[in-house]
């Protein structure tokens, strides 16, 4: 078991495990509910742990990818307060949801997996015992991962498109509703990959903020960029192809944390208009 460590900004790499404690003591928030809600932060933690069933709590990993996702409350019926509430108006109040899974513990402290950040979708109420074992009615969230499920097209069919194919693709993916029952969906090829590679693919290794060659190759030989949202992801929905743009990882940097950062990200948005007059029919 290989525990990594808590990054100082919250960015994850999914699949990657991390103390639970580590977590708190790098962020705040609840140490020991489900629904965890630093204090000051636009994200929200929330923690599954398959022997919470035996509390009332039924949360499952869905074959086409959704994750059903028990509200919190451990006696009476739950309500829509507290960390219910906090995942009810997540996208109103511009909060992203980072959704762990505990797999083990060490040294007393739990092990958890970073599955991803997912967006709330739905709700349903369900009978289900509490901690006196009576039966009252339980919240289930209905969460899908952040962009969306399978596009209808993998990595590999995506790479032969053409840029004004690819384009297109990733625009319809964005709009349409995620039906995938695929199993497995939840590592699968999701529209915010098309969506990605459509951008790495207009840059063709040039960095879009300077026009430098990209830094270096990558592991899988290919020119290293990173894909900048030109918007918040909260504010205008699931990726569009035309909000995002490949820049090198220092202008990526600069935009995020440099003192004229709006200002680069202006002329960004810029660029990213006139490659997508030229892209469109």
């Amino acid at each position: 078991m290989k525990i990594s460590d808590v990054p100082g900004k919250p960015q994850f790499e999914v699949g990657r495990q991390y103390l639970r404690k580590e977590l708190h003591d790098q962020f705040q928030g609840q140490r020991q509910h489900g629904i965890s809600t630093p204090s000051s932060k636009s994200f929200i933690f929330i923690f599954t742990d398959p022997a919470s069933e035996e509390h009332g709590y039924s949360d499952r990993f869905l074959e086409n990818g959704h994750f059903v996702y028990s509200g919190e409350g451990r006696v009476g019926d739950m309500t829509f307060d507290g960390g219910n509430e906090r995942i009810l108006n997540h996208k109103e109040n511009g909060d992203s949801l980072f959704v762990f899974e505990k797999v083990d513990e060490h040294n007393g402290a739990d092990v958890v997996t970073y599955d991803g950040e997912y967006e709330y979708i739905d709700h349903y109420w369900e009978r289900a015992p509490d901690d006196n074992d009576e039966m009252r009615d339980a919240i289930r969230f209905k969460l899908t991962p952040l962009g969306g499920l399978d596009p209808g097209i993998n990595k590999s069919e995506a790479a032969n498109l053409s840029r004004e194919d690819l384009f297109k693709r990733a625009r319809e993916s964005t709009q349409e509703v995620p039906t995938s029952t695929k199993p497995g969906a939840r590592t699968s090829y999701t529209r915010s990959d098309l969506v990605r590679d459509f951008a790495l693919k207009m840059a063709d290794g040039v960095c879009q903020a300077c026009n430098e060659e990209a830094p270096f190759v990558s592991n899988g030989g290919k020119p290293f960029l990173e894909v900048h949202h030109l918007y918040r992801v909260s504010d205008g929905g699931v990726d569009d192809p035309e909000n995002v743009i490949a820049i090198c990882p220092n202008c990526h940097r600069e935009v995020h944390h440099g003192q004229y950062g709006d200002q680069l990200n202006d002329r960004l948005i810029e660029n990213a208009k006139m490659r997508n007059q030229r892209i469109q029919p």
